[in-house]
């Protein structure tokens, strides 16, 4: 489903809000890097983790264009050695074209991963039933830097090697971007991050362990990380890329599709 270059203008919220938290991944450590070629914005974390080396493009791209995009972005990351994942908003291709998109996209050896529709809230509806008491604290220190990274490696099925060296980056949990960690007698239990950006705040990184989940710490998580952030910069429209299983949430939240994604990995497999 494709919600349109011309009628659609919300989609452009969405999508510059995830060109500005994915760069963020690019400070975890020296070999990291963020780099904007003409039409196309490209980020690493510096090691071989296809998910958090991502290509994005900047603006409509027609079909020539695109293809030209594509192998750019497929020689940057092939040059550094490293899998990475292209996340291809709808709304920047013409529908006719996006069919050729995604044969494309396998010639180039990438495989379709998701397709997560992107949402956007102007504000959030007030909470439909009693939210749990959860001691909500903001990343800040090695404790809630590795408790993030725990509970990311769980819920993300990350390995922990990974997710330790991502998210126990304190490089990371910079301006623009904010962690939080829920715990609940003491054990950390839930998590979200939320960037600014794009005129927006974005939701990033919801979840919670699977014996937790059900109880409404989530939306806690969220409208608390929310509400914090708003306070910070003043803007209280918010966005996010939606999960099969966040979807109902999100939409009793407030949150409504306004675009979709395709995301494609290269696992760069081979390369090393």
């Amino acid at each position: 489903m494709t919600f349109g270059i011309m009628n659609n203008v919300s989609y452009r919220i969405v999508e510059e809000n995830l060109r500005v938290a994915m760069r963020c991944y690019a400070r975890v450590n020296h070999r990291g890097e963020a780099r904007d070629y003409p039409g196309l914005a490209v980020s690493s974390c510096g090691i071989n983790c296809a998910v958090f080396n991502s290509a994005l493009l900047s603006g409509p791209a027609r079909n020539g264009e695109f293809e030209r995009l594509v192998a750019l972005a497929g020689l940057h990351f092939r040059q550094r050695k490293l899998g990475w994942t292209f996340w291809l908003c709808d709304d920047l291709v013409p529908a006719p074209m996006q069919k050729q998109a995604r044969l494309l996209f396998r010639d180039s050896g990438m495989s379709l991963i998701a397709q997560p529709p992107g949402m956007i809230a102007d504000q959030l509806n007030p909470p439909r039933r009693h939210l749990p008491d959860i001691d909500i604290q903001q990343v800040h220190d090695a404790t809630t830097r590795i408790d993030f990274a725990h509970l990311s490696s769980v819920i993300f099925s990350l390995p922990f090697e990974t997710s330790s060296h991502i998210y126990g980056s304190p490089e990371l949990w910079q301006d623009p971007m904010t962690g939080w960690v829920g715990y609940v007698e003491g054990r950390a239990v839930s998590l979200v991050t939320v960037v600014i950006g794009g005129a927006a705040l974005g939701v990033y990184s919801v979840g919670t362990l699977p014996e937790y989940q059900g109880r409404g710490y989530a939306e806690a998580m969220m409208r608390h990380a929310l509400d914090c952030a708003g306070r910070v910069s003043g803007i209280r429209q918010s966005v996010l890329q939606s999960t099969a299983q966040g979807l109902n949430l999100y939409t009793r939240m407030g949150y409504r599709v306004v675009t979709r994604f395709g995301v494609y990995l290269n696992e760069g497999n081979g390369l090393n």
